[in-house]
């Protein structure tokens, strides 16, 4: 893991990592701040509300946490008041820093807040970005993927299930493929670590329902069982077994 600092100053409380920075500069959370300042280099809306933004010579994201569906729209970004150790972005920014530690590709990440208010928080999590990533529904869009990749991807989820990591959302924009076709895996807000247990084949499960509803939705004819099976057998190469996950 990467050497953690902490400060709070009145109702905030910020991580970040210590290697990245000589002096942490807390306005990295302000999206005003960095386009003043021209950090600010684009920015991504929805759900996942995202900033990406260059700073001590490196590529980073801001994301704020957002809740998704009917909850979303009457309360888009307040959660219940919690200690701050225990809050969303202190737990993904631990978890981040302790898969990369177990040598994951995930994203690394930079920085973490909470702003408490009443009974009520919000966060904001920084991490680096991945040069040149796309996810694997982007790929399965344009043009489909040799096995070889497929494998690549199963072994990465079969790495991480074995560290008994739970992947609450892992679907196939949740994974990333760089220009090397190296596979990252993101997204690890409500993730946990895990005994071994049903979860592993739920997370699997999960993943071929979003493939099969990218094919449905955009008619992407650029996977197939074969690529299913590509996928299983990398898996496997680091769980020793599994039945009925085919």
């Amino acid at each position: 893991m990467h050497p953690t600092g902490q400060f709070t100053v009145d109702n905030v409380t910020i991580w970040y990592d210590s290697q990245a920075f000589d002096v942490f500069e807390a306005n990295l959370f302000d999206p005003d701040w960095l386009m003043a300042q021209g950090i600010l280099t684009g920015a991504a809306t929805g759900r996942s509300e995202a900033h990406f933004l260059h700073f001590a010579g490196r590529d980073m994201v801001l994301r704020h946490y957002r809740r998704g569906g009917l909850l979303g729209r009457v309360n888009p970004d307040c959660y219940v008041r919690t200690p701050a150790a225990k809050g969303r972005a202190a737990q993904e920014f631990q978890l981040l820093s302790w898969m990369r530690g177990q040598g994951l590709n995930v994203p690394r990440p930079i920085a973490a807040r909470q702003v408490t208010k009443g009974l009520c928080y919000r966060a904001d999590i920084i991490m680096e970005r991945i040069p040149k990533a796309r996810t694997l529904a982007d790929h399965i869009l344009e043009s489909g993927l040799p096995e070889t990749v497929w494998h690549d991807v199963g072994r990465s989820i079969g790495r991480m299930h074995k560290l008994g990591v739970h992947h609450s959302d892992l679907n196939c924009r949740n994974i990333l493929l760089d220009e090397s076709h190296t596979v990252w895996l993101v997204d690890f807000d409500k993730c946990e670590r895990r005994v071994a247990g049903d979860w592993a084949q739920q997370n699997l499960a999960r993943l071929r329902r979003s493939l099969q509803k990218l094919q449905r939705q955009h008619n992407a004819t650029n996977w197939g069982v074969e690529d299913w099976r590509a996928l299983i057998g990398g898996y496997y190469k680091d769980i020793e077994s599994g039945q009925g996950l085919l």
